[in-house]
Parts: C-alpha cells; structure tokens; sequence
C-alpha cells in the first residue's frame, strides 16, 4: 500500500510540474512576442565625409516607442548602395554589442561607426550612403 501511495505521489507531482511549467512557458512566449509595429527608432548623424580610407563616427538617438521599458542588446548599422558610381562593397557599418534600457517613451544614445575601404574608387569621395537599422531588443530581433 505504500508503493501505490507513493507513486501516485509522484505522478501527480509529475503532472502540477509539466502544467506549471506550460503554464509558464506560454505565459512567456506570449509576453516576447513583438507587435506588428516598430518598438525603437534610430536615427543617425554621420560626423564629417567620407573618402577612401577614412572612418567617421556615428551618433545614434535611439528612442523607445513603447509604453514599457525596452531592454537594448544589440544594434546593426547597414549600409546601402552608395550614390553615382561608387560600389556597394566601398562602404561597411557594422554590428554594435551594446547593453542599455530605455525607459517608456525615452531615448537614449549610442555610437557606431562607418567605414569607407581604402580599396575604394575615387567615385566613392563624397558620395551619399543611406544607412538602415536593426536591433535585438529582450533577446528577440
């Protein structure tokens, strides 16, 4: 008898276990699910020109469009096609590891940088870049 009432026991401590955990489990699943709108904007001011060889800073204003505090753990900064004759390859941002919290409806600042290769063609002086944004916010992109 006390076989049987220990297994019984422990099946249904088994059973409180696997519905707390898919109690959990979706209650999270549901709360990482982004809405079908934009959470941050980014923008960005490059400072100076570019010109094969060089580097310029950039200043990126990053703020939170959510009524609650985003968790930042990663920007990318993405060149486009450069302007005239100048090759997509010339130009290169880059991926920025960065921690921050934004608070609700705040913004905060951060600084990446942008590369003009020194094998780039003379075309490539002066030439206008259009930059575009992705962050992993809370763990999800």
């Amino acid at each position: 008898m006390k076989r049987i009432s220990t297994i019984v026991v422990v099946v249904v401590a088994l059973a409180l276990g696997a519905t707390t955990y898919a109690a959990v489990i979706q209650t999270h699943s549901a709360a990482l699910q982004i809405p079908n709108r934009r959470a941050v904007v980014v923008s960005a001011t490059v400072s100076g020109l570019l010109y094969p060889g060089s580097v310029r800073p950039v200043k990126l204003r990053i703020r939170n469009l959510l009524s609650r505090r985003v968790r930042i753990l990663a920007l990318a900064l993405k060149t486009g096609h450069p302007s005239g004759r100048c090759p997509a390859w010339a130009v290169t941002g880059g991926r920025l590891a960065t921690r921050m919290t934004i608070a609700r409806r705040g913004t905060r600042t951060a600084y990446a940088s942008v590369r003009m290769l020194s094998t780039a063609p003379d075309a490539c002086e002066g030439a206008s870049v259009p930059l575009s944004f992705s962050a992993t916010l809370d763990g999800q992109p």
